[in-house]
């Protein structure tokens, strides 16, 4: 992880309250500062007014491609963090295939989902054992 502080968290979901939650628990654990969206072209929009260390990004938005999100994020270099309610393989699958460096359930602790992201930002890649649990 650089030395550059904070980090930059651009979170999409199509759930305001959702994105409210989830940038609380990344503050209260000191994880970094939220850019929240609530779909593609908002997200795509604040990826280029000034790029995010890390995406968290949600695969059920409204009206929009979550993983055509996934994979643009990707090509400009944006690590992405799959955020998901989803713990069947095939979605887990499919979003790894665009791009993504982890995926994490929606069910996990808020502490899990400070590690996923910070373990993301450090290079790593995670799959929350609840995800996982399908793949083998």
């Amino acid at each position: 992880m650089s030395t550059r502080e904070p980090r930059r968290i651009l979170l999409v979901d199509d759930h305001a309250s959702v994105r409210h939650g989830l940038a609380l628990v990344l503050a209260e654990e000191g994880v970094g500062d939220c850019i929240e969206a609530s779909g593609r072209q908002e997200a795509l929009a604040a990826a280029t007014s000034e790029p995010p260390d890390v995406a968290l990004v949600d695969l059920s938005l409204a009206n929009d491609d979550a993983l055509a999100l996934i994979a643009e994020l990707c090509a400009r270099n944006i690590p992405v963090l799959v955020c998901s309610m989803h713990e069947e393989p095939g979605y887990v699958r499919r979003a790894l295939a665009a791009g993504a460096r982890g995926y994490i359930t929606k069910r996990e602790a808020p502490r899990e989902l400070a590690r996923a992201v910070r373990d993301v930002l450090e290079g790593w890649m995670l799959i929350s054992p609840r995800a996982a649990e399908g793949l083998r």
